[in-house]
Order: structure tokens, then sequence, then C-alpha cells
């Protein structure tokens, strides 16, 4: 029997228990949940608290009628899909110019004296980031941000490995760059919706 949600909420109630869809599977793919109590502690800040986890077939979720759907990142699909036909414009002075990006750029390009070189080394990095996304559209990884979508995309500043991700995201006939992100940050970033697979983020 399908159990679905029918409302497509990641969250259920069943009398006073809460069942939330943590986007999580086990090893044979049966989807994990979080269940949730009322805290009954008198002094208690929060209102639930946590009982467990619980794959879709463990006898403590019986009770609930419908079991709850995965969080909904995007509403059109495409959204996560990168469109080669947009063009990047990037917002290269907020980018190179941030001090929190700045502390991200391989210290081989640092320095008064290569500020010309990162930018030029920068500007192609998006370009061939854009080819090789084109050409492989599951190199552009997307993450949730700003309760937007956005991709992630290589870029290979000194050399054919990947430093940084840039962020990029879609508006109205183009994709906005404003900023740069380690691979650490992308990979936790990308892994709110799912594992990267793509092998230049995967761990």
């Amino acid at each position: 029997m399908d159990q679905t949600a029918p409302s497509n909420l990641p969250l259920v109630f069943d009398d006073d228990r809460c069942l939330f869809n943590t986007g999580l599977y086990t090893r044979r793919y049966e989807t994990i949940y979080g269940l949730f109590e009322p805290n009954t502690k008198p002094d208690a800040r929060q209102r639930w608290f946590l009982t467990g986890f619980f794959k879709e077939s463990d006898p403590m979720l019986v009770s609930f009628e419908y079991l709850p759907c995965r969080v909904r990142f995007a509403g059109d699909p495409s959204e996560l899909v990168f469109d080669y036909r947009l063009p990047i414009r990037s917002n290269i002075d907020h980018i190179l110019g941030d001090e929190e990006n700045l502390t991200r750029i391989p210290a081989s390009l640092m320095g008064e004296g290569n500020s010309l070189l990162l930018r030029r080394a920068f500007e192609g990095a998006v370009v061939e980031a854009a080819r090789r996304a084109a050409a492989n559209y599951t190199l552009a990884v997307p993450q949730f941000y700003g309760g937007r979508i956005q991709l992630l995309l290589p870029l290979c500043l000194t050399g054919d490995k990947p430093e940084l991700a840039l962020t990029i995201q879609r508006e109205d006939g183009f994709y906005a760059a404003r900023t740069c992100l380690t691979l650490d940050m992308a990979y936790n970033n990308a892994r709110l919706i799912c594992r990267p697979e793509t092998s230049w983020i995967k761990r």
C-alpha cells in the first residue's frame, strides 16, 4: 500500500506524535524518518523532543496512516539542471574583493602584485566551468540557499583540479554568480538536497 502523504508535506501528525522525512535511506533504500513526541517537562523550551530515527517498515510507525514525503527544494525540476544557453554574469568586484572570499583563493594568486593575474584566472575558470557543464550537465551540483536553488560549478584556478565552487543563481535570462565556496563548504551545502555523486565534489 502506498502510504505517501497526499498533502506532499515533509511533516505529518498522528495524535500527539510528529513524523519527519529526513530524506535519508538505509543501505537497502528504506526511507528514514525522525519521530518526535511532546516535551512534557514543565521547564522545557522546546515543544517536541526527538524519540529516534526509524525506517519506514519499523513497527513504531504503524499508527501513521500516511508517511511524509521528502522536502521539495525545487518547484520546477529544471532548476536543478544547468542551462547552457544562459550566460553567467559574475560580480567579480565582490567575489574578488570580499575579505571572506579572498581567504578561499589559492595562495599562489594572492598578493598585491597578483590582482590582475587573479582576475584573469577567475574569468578564465568561469568560462571553462560553463563549457564543461554544457558538455556534462551533471557537473553542476544543486544547493539550497536563501529559499532558492543555486548551482555549484567547479573552478580550476591554477591547474586541472577544482579548488573552489562557484555559486550561480538563475535570474531572468542569465545566471548570477556572487560568491565562491571551498569544496568542503560546497559539499556540505549540496548534501542538504542529496549526496553529490559527481567526482569533483564527491568525498
